[in-house]
């Protein structure tokens, strides 16, 4: 732990990474689907779908941070975006091929477009990234670009729809 009032480049980098884990978690630790068959799934396979993914973006999302935190330079902060953005457009192409029961359709569908949004919004955010040079700059316009984003705001309430029908890992 760093000292209150240090000003060196690791802390304000904590203090961004700090500010950006709140939309890696919603975006990515929330956000788990799985595989489909041509059958609805029943209430227990569907959870299990939705775990099997879940760890899919935990690891994606360690990595992301890992990067985040190290931050030496640009290019690793970019890498590890184009990774959250590839896991982010699995979860959501995975949870659009869901057969999921039937109440919980409506959460899945938004649960895919959310993942499938984020993923775009998530690419957006690497494409800007080319033209910076600093870690530093990069983190402020990440910290910037997510902090309004449609795809987070969409997995937020498919998520939430899905903890009240009972579909979350903790249910």
């Amino acid at each position: 732990m760093r000292a209150a009032g240090r000003s060196t480049r690791p802390s304000r980098l904590t203090s961004t990474t700090s500010s950006l884990l709140p939309l890696i978690l919603l975006g990515m630790v929330f956000s788990a689907a799985g595989c489909g068959s041509s059958n609805r799934l029943s209430r227990d396979e569907y959870k299990a779908q939705l775990t099997t993914l879940n760890h899919d973006v935990s690891k994606a999302e360690a990595a992301a941070q890992s990067a985040v935190v190290r931050a030496a330079t640009v290019e690793q902060i970019r890498a590890a975006l184009t990774r959250v953005a590839a896991t982010q457009q699995h979860v959501g192409d995975e949870a659009a091929k869901l057969k999921p029961p039937k109440e919980a359709e409506v959460a899945d569908a938004l649960l895919a477009r959310g993942a499938h949004d984020l993923a775009a919004e998530t690419r957006e955010v690497v494409k800007k990234l080319a033209s910076v040079t600093k870690p530093s700059e990069a983190l402020g316009l990440i910290q910037k670009a997510f902090q309004d984003t449609r795809g987070a705001k969409e997995l937020d309430q498919a998520v939430g729809e899905l903890k009240k029908l009972g579909f979350s890992a903790g249910s």
